[in-house]
Protein backbone atom coordinates (compact mmCIF):
# COMPACT_ATOMS: atom_id res chain seq x y z
CA UNK A 1 0.00 0.00 0.00
CA UNK A 2 0.89 3.64 -0.38
CA UNK A 3 2.11 6.52 1.79
CA UNK A 4 2.96 6.83 5.46
CA UNK A 5 -0.66 7.43 6.48
CA UNK A 6 -1.88 4.23 4.80
CA UNK A 7 -2.92 1.38 7.08
CA UNK A 8 -0.27 -1.34 6.89
CA UNK A 9 -0.52 -5.00 7.82
CA UNK A 10 2.74 -5.70 9.63
CA UNK A 11 2.72 -9.48 9.99
CA UNK A 12 1.21 -12.70 8.69
CA UNK A 13 1.43 -16.34 9.71
CA UNK A 14 2.87 -18.95 7.35
CA UNK A 15 0.89 -22.20 7.59
CA UNK A 16 3.03 -25.05 6.31
CA UNK A 17 0.88 -28.06 5.48
CA UNK A 18 3.69 -30.50 6.31
CA UNK A 19 3.92 -29.07 9.85
CA UNK A 20 0.19 -29.45 10.60
CA UNK A 21 0.19 -25.81 11.70
CA UNK A 22 -3.09 -24.42 13.02
CA UNK A 23 -4.81 -22.32 15.68
CA UNK A 24 -7.64 -23.57 17.88
CA UNK A 25 -10.10 -22.18 20.38
CA UNK A 26 -13.25 -23.48 22.09
CA UNK A 27 -15.73 -20.72 23.07
CA UNK A 28 -16.97 -20.87 26.64
CA UNK A 29 -20.49 -19.86 25.57
CA UNK A 30 -22.48 -20.08 22.36
CA UNK A 31 -23.51 -16.95 20.50
CA UNK A 32 -25.04 -16.24 17.08
CA UNK A 33 -24.77 -19.49 15.12
CA UNK A 34 -26.74 -18.15 12.15
CA UNK A 35 -25.03 -14.84 11.37
CA UNK A 36 -21.35 -13.87 11.28
CA UNK A 37 -18.58 -12.50 9.02
CA UNK A 38 -15.06 -13.81 8.43
CA UNK A 39 -12.49 -11.48 6.83
CA UNK A 40 -8.87 -12.41 6.09
CA UNK A 41 -6.04 -11.67 3.70
CA UNK A 42 -4.41 -14.79 2.32
CA UNK A 43 -1.69 -15.97 -0.03
CA UNK A 44 -1.82 -19.46 -1.50
CA UNK A 45 1.00 -21.94 -0.94
CA UNK A 46 -0.25 -25.34 -2.10
CA UNK A 47 -3.67 -26.18 -3.55
CA UNK A 48 -3.15 -29.92 -3.29
CA UNK A 49 -6.13 -30.24 -0.93
CA UNK A 50 -9.08 -28.13 0.26
CA UNK A 51 -7.32 -26.24 3.07
CA UNK A 52 -9.56 -24.79 5.77
CA UNK A 53 -9.72 -21.06 6.54
CA UNK A 54 -12.14 -21.55 9.44
CA UNK A 55 -13.74 -24.68 10.84
CA UNK A 56 -15.88 -25.61 13.84
CA UNK A 57 -17.38 -28.82 15.12
CA UNK A 58 -16.73 -31.92 17.17
CA UNK A 59 -15.88 -34.39 14.39
CA UNK A 60 -15.50 -35.06 10.67
CA UNK A 61 -19.22 -35.85 10.44
CA UNK A 62 -20.34 -32.78 12.40
CA UNK A 63 -18.57 -29.61 11.27
CA UNK A 64 -18.87 -26.27 9.48
CA UNK A 65 -16.02 -25.25 7.15
CA UNK A 66 -14.87 -22.38 4.95
CA UNK A 67 -12.19 -23.71 2.64
CA UNK A 68 -10.12 -23.21 -0.50
CA UNK A 69 -11.05 -25.45 -3.40
CA UNK A 70 -7.99 -27.39 -4.65
CA UNK A 71 -6.52 -26.80 -8.10
CA UNK A 72 -8.16 -29.94 -9.47
CA UNK A 73 -11.59 -28.52 -8.64
CA UNK A 74 -13.11 -25.02 -8.92
CA UNK A 75 -10.17 -23.11 -7.39
CA UNK A 76 -12.57 -20.91 -5.45
CA UNK A 77 -14.00 -20.58 -1.95
CA UNK A 78 -16.17 -23.36 -0.59
CA UNK A 79 -18.54 -23.85 2.33
CA UNK A 80 -19.76 -27.11 3.82
CA UNK A 81 -21.83 -27.77 6.94
CA UNK A 82 -22.81 -31.10 8.47
CA UNK A 83 -25.01 -30.81 11.58
CA UNK A 84 -26.01 -33.92 13.52
CA UNK A 85 -24.63 -36.00 10.66
CA UNK A 86 -26.81 -34.36 7.98
CA UNK A 87 -25.55 -32.16 5.15
CA UNK A 88 -27.37 -28.87 5.74
CA UNK A 89 -25.35 -26.53 3.52
CA UNK A 90 -22.97 -26.74 0.58
CA UNK A 91 -21.89 -23.78 -1.51
CA UNK A 92 -18.98 -22.54 -3.55
CA UNK A 93 -17.69 -19.73 -5.74
CA UNK A 94 -15.94 -20.40 -9.02
CA UNK A 95 -13.48 -17.48 -8.99
CA UNK A 96 -10.11 -18.85 -10.15
CA UNK A 97 -7.33 -17.92 -7.72
CA UNK A 98 -4.58 -18.24 -10.29
CA UNK A 99 -1.84 -15.99 -8.87
CA UNK A 100 0.13 -17.65 -6.09
CA UNK A 101 2.33 -14.56 -5.70
CA UNK A 102 -0.64 -12.31 -4.85
CA UNK A 103 -2.43 -11.48 -1.64
CA UNK A 104 -6.19 -11.96 -1.85
CA UNK A 105 -8.79 -10.52 0.51
CA UNK A 106 -11.65 -12.83 1.45
CA UNK A 107 -14.85 -11.69 3.10
CA UNK A 108 -17.34 -14.47 3.83
CA UNK A 109 -20.67 -13.18 5.16
CA UNK A 110 -23.03 -15.83 6.56
CA UNK A 111 -26.70 -15.21 7.30
CA UNK A 112 -28.62 -18.49 7.55
CA UNK A 113 -31.89 -16.78 8.51
CA UNK A 114 -31.94 -14.40 5.52
CA UNK A 115 -35.37 -14.50 3.89
CA UNK A 116 -33.70 -14.65 0.46
CA UNK A 117 -32.12 -18.10 0.31
CA UNK A 118 -29.52 -17.07 -2.28
CA UNK A 119 -28.30 -14.28 0.04
CA UNK A 120 -27.51 -16.56 2.97
CA UNK A 121 -23.88 -16.76 1.83
CA UNK A 122 -21.97 -13.88 0.26
CA UNK A 123 -18.37 -14.33 -0.89
CA UNK A 124 -16.19 -11.36 -1.79
CA UNK A 125 -12.67 -11.50 -3.24
CA UNK A 126 -10.78 -8.18 -3.25
CA UNK A 127 -14.06 -6.36 -2.66
CA UNK A 128 -15.93 -7.96 -5.57
CA UNK A 129 -18.92 -10.18 -4.86
CA UNK A 130 -18.54 -13.64 -6.42
CA UNK A 131 -21.13 -15.87 -7.98
CA UNK A 132 -22.07 -18.65 -5.54
CA UNK A 133 -23.65 -21.97 -6.45
CA UNK A 134 -25.65 -24.02 -3.95
CA UNK A 135 -25.61 -27.81 -4.38
CA UNK A 136 -27.35 -27.81 -0.98
CA UNK A 137 -29.08 -24.58 0.10
CA UNK A 138 -28.23 -23.21 3.53
CA UNK A 139 -30.66 -24.42 6.18
CA UNK A 140 -32.02 -21.85 8.61
CA UNK A 141 -30.67 -23.67 11.64
CA UNK A 142 -27.78 -23.29 14.09
CA UNK A 143 -24.49 -24.24 12.45
CA UNK A 144 -21.28 -24.99 14.40
CA UNK A 145 -19.48 -21.65 14.10
CA UNK A 146 -20.07 -19.75 17.38
CA UNK A 147 -21.03 -22.97 19.16
CA UNK A 148 -19.17 -24.31 22.21
CA UNK A 149 -17.45 -26.92 20.02
CA UNK A 150 -13.80 -26.67 18.99
CA UNK A 151 -12.95 -24.00 16.38
CA UNK A 152 -9.91 -24.10 14.09
CA UNK A 153 -8.00 -21.74 11.80
CA UNK A 154 -5.65 -23.35 9.31
CA UNK A 155 -7.20 -26.82 9.44
CA UNK A 156 -10.61 -28.42 9.78
CA UNK A 157 -12.44 -30.51 12.34
CA UNK A 158 -12.01 -33.10 9.58
CA UNK A 159 -8.31 -32.35 8.94
CA UNK A 160 -7.23 -30.76 5.62
CA UNK A 161 -4.60 -28.21 6.70
CA UNK A 162 -4.33 -24.89 4.89
CA UNK A 163 -1.04 -24.19 3.13
CA UNK A 164 -0.11 -20.54 2.67
CA UNK A 165 -0.19 -17.23 4.51
CA UNK A 166 -3.01 -15.70 6.57
CA UNK A 167 -3.06 -12.11 7.83
CA UNK A 168 -5.38 -9.56 9.40
CA UNK A 169 -8.17 -11.95 10.41
CA UNK A 170 -11.35 -10.27 11.63
CA UNK A 171 -14.28 -12.38 12.78
CA UNK A 172 -17.50 -10.55 13.63
CA UNK A 173 -20.17 -12.39 15.61
CA UNK A 174 -23.81 -11.52 14.87
CA UNK A 175 -23.39 -9.37 11.75
CA UNK A 176 -23.20 -10.08 8.00
CA UNK A 177 -20.91 -7.30 6.78
CA UNK A 178 -19.62 -5.89 3.50
CA UNK A 179 -15.97 -5.92 2.36
CA UNK A 180 -15.84 -2.12 2.71
CA UNK A 181 -15.92 -2.61 6.48
CA UNK A 182 -12.43 -4.13 6.24
CA UNK A 183 -10.79 -2.63 3.15
CA UNK A 184 -11.05 0.19 0.62
CA UNK A 185 -10.01 1.24 -2.86
CA UNK A 186 -7.28 3.87 -3.15
CA UNK A 187 -6.84 6.55 -5.83
CA UNK A 188 -5.05 4.02 -8.05
CA UNK A 189 -7.90 1.52 -7.77
CA UNK A 190 -5.89 -0.82 -5.54
CA UNK A 191 -7.78 -2.77 -2.87
CA UNK A 192 -6.10 -2.09 0.48
CA UNK A 193 -6.82 -3.10 4.09
CA UNK A 194 -8.15 -0.61 6.59
CA UNK A 195 -8.89 -0.71 10.30
CA UNK A 196 -12.22 -2.35 11.17
CA UNK A 197 -14.01 0.12 13.45
CA UNK A 198 -17.18 -1.79 14.33
CA UNK A 199 -18.11 -4.10 17.18
CA UNK A 200 -17.11 -7.77 17.30
CA UNK A 201 -19.87 -9.47 19.28
CA UNK A 202 -19.42 -12.10 21.99
CA UNK A 203 -17.18 -14.57 20.15
CA UNK A 204 -15.67 -12.11 17.68
CA UNK A 205 -11.91 -11.70 17.44
CA UNK A 206 -9.13 -9.85 15.64
CA UNK A 207 -5.87 -11.66 14.91
CA UNK A 208 -3.16 -9.34 13.62
CA UNK A 209 -0.22 -11.51 14.77
CA UNK A 210 1.59 -8.40 16.00
CA UNK A 211 3.03 -9.95 19.18
CA UNK A 212 5.81 -12.35 18.17
CA UNK A 213 7.48 -12.33 21.59
CA UNK A 214 6.64 -16.04 21.88
CA UNK A 215 4.92 -18.72 19.84
CA UNK A 216 1.83 -18.62 22.08
CA UNK A 217 1.55 -14.83 21.71
CA UNK A 218 0.89 -15.23 17.99
CA UNK A 219 -2.70 -16.21 18.82
CA UNK A 220 -3.46 -13.04 20.79
CA UNK A 221 -6.89 -11.53 20.18
CA UNK A 222 -6.66 -7.75 19.62
CA UNK A 223 -10.42 -7.11 19.50
CA UNK A 224 -10.68 -6.39 23.22
CA UNK A 225 -12.74 -9.55 23.77
CA UNK A 226 -9.87 -11.68 25.01
CA UNK A 227 -10.76 -14.50 22.60
CA UNK A 228 -7.15 -15.61 22.19
CA UNK A 229 -6.31 -18.72 20.17
CA UNK A 230 -3.95 -21.60 21.02
CA UNK A 231 -1.00 -21.89 18.63
CA UNK A 232 0.01 -25.32 17.30
CA UNK A 233 3.21 -26.06 15.34
CA UNK A 234 3.92 -22.39 14.57
CA UNK A 235 6.89 -20.46 15.93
Amino acid sequence: SGGDDTFKVERSLRFNMADSAYLNRTPSSASDRKKWTYSAWFKIGSESQPGRFLSAGPSSTNRTNIFLYPASSLQGIGFYSLVSGSLVAQAGSDFILADHSAWYHLVFAFDAANSTTADRIKVYINGVEQSVTYPVNVSNIDHYVNSTEAHYIGKGADGYPFDGYLAEINFVDGQALAPTDFAETDDNNNWNPKTYSGSYGTNGFYLKFADNSSSSALGTDSSGNGNTWTVNNLS
